[in-house]
């Protein structure tokens, strides 16, 4: 009796889950789909250096199908692909490059490419204060004090490396409604349909 109650439990419970995955909608997410992503943190030339993790935030719901895909906030890990050589080298770059690896979604990861750079700009006017003041060392000091920086909240393009398949996670958020504009009172329609 025992042995029959397991294997109707084990039936059952077997049951539920086939109809569980096969109740799931998968959704094809193409490769070089455009993504748009956001800095969750500052990153500069003075500090970061190659191989360093970078965290970035999804800025828009993913939505294909009218399905969601990965909600807006989802985090994105990327990484310095130029910078100092190493973390608390003494070296300013002058430039920092990050690399766009992936969607961290779930257990899953999803594949991005692109790359997001800064390269920091002179100030003229310090080059010709130091250059009066100091002559060739002040002009020297001024463009060693040029510092790249990629701001937390500034927004980075990313494609989708490779077709992926992603469960729904419901239907696609409500964009609002376009609203027809209303026509001014003295623009009414005249008989034959068109405005005066």
């Amino acid at each position: 009796m025992k042995r029959v109650t397991f294997l109707l439990v084990l039936l059952a419970v077997s049951t539920a889950t086939t109809v569980a995955q096969t109740s799931t909608k998968l959704v094809m997410l193409p490769k070089d789909t455009p993504i748009k992503l956001k800095m969750a943190q500052t990153l500069t030339s003075k500090h970061a250096y190659v191989g360093e993790r970078v965290e970035l935030v999804v800025a828009d719901d993913i939505a294909m199908e009218d399905s969601l895909l990965v909600p807006k906030g989802t985090r994105v890990l990327g990484t310095v692909s130029f910078g100092k050589e190493k973390e608390g080298a003494k070296n300013n770059p002058h430039q920092v490059v990050i690399k766009i690896d992936y969607i961290r979604h779930g257990e899953r990861r999803i594949l991005l490419s692109g790359m997001h750079s800064d390269k920091g700009k002179v100030n003229k006017g310090n080059v010709a204060t130091g250059a009066v003041l100091l002559g060739l060392t002040g002009v020297f000091l001024a463009m060693d004090s040029v510092t790249a920086e990629i701001k937390e909240g500034t927004e980075v393009n990313a494609l989708v490396a490779e077709d992926v398949k992603l469960p729904s996670m419901g239907p696609a958020p409500n964009k609002p409604e376009q609203v027809a504009p209303v026509p001014a009172a003295n623009s009414a329609p005249k008989p034959d349909g068109s405005l005066r």
